[in-house]
């Protein structure tokens, strides 16, 4: 089953870029439709439709790169990507949201001009320099949503596998190997979504020996979903032990190097995860 996170459609404005975020503007793009989010393309627009874009839209993003895009003057402040920007920073308002993206930390710190957006940025202008762009989509969707709540019902259970949909496919394969000798209780999560499952994952951890989040390729999303259930939930005091697992397919150890000092990670054969986990489990269980 997946839960699905959010109740509301909205449509974003994604501005145009420099040329070197040309290809970040792709692959978010890409990553907003897979989201089942509505866009409106800030590519190639002149001016006055620019403007009448933004304002039909509910939000927009801003990606910022080389190119100085704030400071008059600057080659890039009366480029598509400078113009929209001023267009959309004026709009800003509880009924518009203005997103300003910095996937690379290094610009950031090379260019003077982000470091004077980031000082300047006003209320209902969000700033993030989050590298992943799936994560960044899941923060925009957080902000520009109300959430429903989940009320599925916890059962007791050995395992409560959770995964991102991207993950499907093989993730179902670990769950139905796991399913001949264990109780599995498995949760897809999909980023096309419209209910709150942060109730009914605490309420299920509880109930279960043992949570697992896995990933394939979802690895940037499987970090911080696995950090974040494991605060939510009491961290280190929590009752219920949570371990990451990795298909080695496409997941290295690196991928979860930022939690191996607070819980159990591992990266394997995708034929030897569901052993892994049979592992992990028992060894709980003699504790």
């Amino acid at each position: 089953m997946f839960i699905n996170l959010y109740n509301r459609k909205f449509t974003i404005f994604l501005a145009a870029v420099s040329d070197d975020m040309k290809d970040i503007r792709q692959e978010l793009a890409e990553v907003l439709v897979n989201a089942g989010i509505g866009i409106a393309d800030g590519k190639s627009l002149p001016s006055a439709q620019a403007k009448a874009a933004i304002q039909a839209a509910d939000c927009s993003v801003h990606i910022l790169g080389d190119e100085d895009i704030y400071t008059l003057g600057a080659i890039g402040y009366n480029s598509p990507a400078g113009e929209q920007f001023r267009i959309a920073r004026k709009l800003c308002s509880e009924q518009f949201k203005m997103f300003v993206w910095c996937p690379y930390a290094d610009t950031a710190a090379r260019k003077s001009y982000i470091n004077n957006i980031r000082r300047d940025i006003v209320e209902n202008t969000v700033y993030s320099d989050k590298p992943s762009s799936i994560i960044f989509v899941e923060d925009i969707r957080n902000i520009m949503n109300v959430k429903q709540s989940e009320n599925r019902r916890h059962v007791p259970t050995d395992i409560f596998f959770l995964y991102n949909e991207l993950d499907n496919d093989t993730a179902s394969g670990i769950c139905n190997m796991l399913r001949d000798f264990l109780g599995v209780q498995k949760l897809g999560i999909s980023m096309s979504s419209d209910v709150d499952y942060n109730a009914f994952i605490s309420e299920q951890l509880a109930d279960s020996k043992v949570g697992i989040v896995y990933f394939n390729y979802a690895g940037d999303w499987a970090v911080s979903f696995a950090r974040q259930i494991w605060k939510d939930t009491g961290g280190s005091s929590s009752q219920t032990p949570l371990a990451v697992f990795g298909n080695s397919d496409h997941a290295t150890q690196d991928d979860l190097a930022v939690l191996k000092d607070f819980m159990e990670c591992n990266v394997d054969d995708q034929l030897r995860i569901p052993l892994d986990i049979k592992v992990f489990l028992d060894k709980q269980l003699q504790k």
